[in-house]
């Protein structure tokens, strides 16, 4: 294999400067650059995102009805967890307060 020698870099030479062409030159300012061909649409209209938020601030904060539901289950013995189920919650508490860092 052959490796030729790094070409010398001139280090003090002065640079060139190129040129505007038209109207833009004389008032020292680049022209924008358009393009007919790009353009960015949003899948999701503002009407629709506002009709989301609107919903979903008619939900309760707390949904009593799980909260009740859980409760007479707890007081009754019937509300079982697995230690699977209950490890993977504290992980996932854990990881979301940004207690513990996977690497």
């Amino acid at each position: 294999m052959r490796i030729d020698a790094a070409l010398p870099i001139p280090e003090n030479q002065p640079t060139q400067k190129v040129a505007n062409s038209g109207a833009n030159a004389q008032q020292g300012t680049a022209a924008p650059v358009t393009s007919g061909q790009d353009k960015a649409q949003l899948s999701v209209d503002s009407g629709t995102v506002q009709q989301l938020k609107s919903t979903l601030s008619q939900l309760p904060e707390v949904r009593q009805d799980r909260v009740n539901a859980l409760r007479r289950a707890v007081s009754s013995g019937s509300y079982q967890v697995s230690n699977q189920q209950l490890a993977d919650a504290i992980g996932s508490d854990l990881l979301s307060s940004g207690q513990i860092r996977l690497t």
